[in-house]
């Protein structure tokens, strides 16, 4: 890989991969709607293009460049807040998908790699529930996004990834998800209430995460679904205990508080075998010690 676009490449997962590329002299088209997280960095291999892919005709005539080796696609509104609930968000990111898949075929790439997420898996169990969150809503438009993708990317020739991302976490992870919501009540002295926390769980830290990511964008990959996780998952309520005790205010983990959202986790969903067959071990940071980098940060 000698030339790769990112799409997202603002947010947290996509600044970060930013900037493992240019470190490895590959030559960086970053696409976001602003760059307020990766506009300082140095420009000698980096360009930035201020853009939400609505409009291909106008993104192609912007790119000087018509041949890159890989496109990373991890663009998409309403991953918090109340926008996660809302539908014609959510489907107007399947289609910003379908046009970034369209540009990468436009501009020759050999790859097409796709961000998703393990709460797609949540949607087993949708059947038996009575009542759905927001967060849902947003898990049903990822699988979609990934359906849609990989029969579109098969039917015009270019090779897809969608790759299933565990719960992430690391220094600047401001979305709210588990990690993050229970470090910033901590540190408030606010209680961090769960529900009965007994399934099993996975989260990777941000570098670990990148480094996988980086590796399938340089191989010639066997799958189109990879999951990538830490490869070690626990009860979840070990995670969060974890993390009180780290902080010394496992007193303020309140386990058992919330209802159960009744969605169900199984440990095979956690399985990143597949993955290190063909990258390797990716992992080197230990959730003790990611959670440690994080708070020192």
């Amino acid at each position: 890989m000698k030339s790769a676009i990112v799409t997202g490449a603002n947010g947290f997962i996509g600044s970060t991969l930013v900037k493992k590329l240019l470190d490895n002299h590959i030559r960086v088209l970053a696409i976001d709607v602003n760059f307020n997280k990766i506009g300082h960095l140095n420009k000698e291999n980096l360009t930035l293009l201020e853009n939400n892919l609505s409009d291909l005709e106008l993104v192609k005539a912007s790119i000087k460049d018509n041949r890159f080796d890989t496109f990373y696609h991890f663009a998409w509104r309403g991953v918090n807040g109340k926008d996660k609930a809302d539908p014609d968000i959510q489907i107007q990111n399947i289609q910003t998908a379908v046009n970034a898949a369209r540009l990468a075929k436009n501009l020759n790439c050999d790859k097409f790699l796709c961000s998703g997420t393990i709460a797609e898996r949540g949607l087993s169990s949708l059947p038996n529930l009575k009542k759905t969150t927001g967060g849902m809503l947003y898990c049903a438009a990822k699988h979609g996004a990934n359906m849609v993708l990989e029969t579109y990317c098969k039917s015009i020739d270019l090779n897809f990834v969608w790759m299933q991302f565990s719960n992430i976490y690391g220094p600047q992870n401001k979305t709210g998800n588990l990690i993050s919501y229970t470090v910033s009540e901590l540190q408030k002295d606010n209680d961090a209430e769960f529900g009965p926390a007994n399934q099993p769980y996975d989260f990777v830290y941000i570098d670990d995460l990148i480094e996988a990511i980086y590796r399938l964008g340089t191989i010639k990959t066997k799958k189109s679904f990879y999951y990538i996780g830490s490869g070690e998952p626990r009860i979840l309520k070990d995670y969060l205990l974890e993390i009180g005790e780290i902080m010394n205010k496992k007193e303020n983990i309140k386990i058992g508080t919330r209802k159960d959202d009744g969605i169900v986790y199984t440990q095979e969903m956690f399985d990143n075998s597949s993955l290190v067959c063909e990258i390797g071990q990716y992992v080197s940071t230990s959730f003790s010690d990611g959670i440690r980098i994080t708070l020192n940060y």
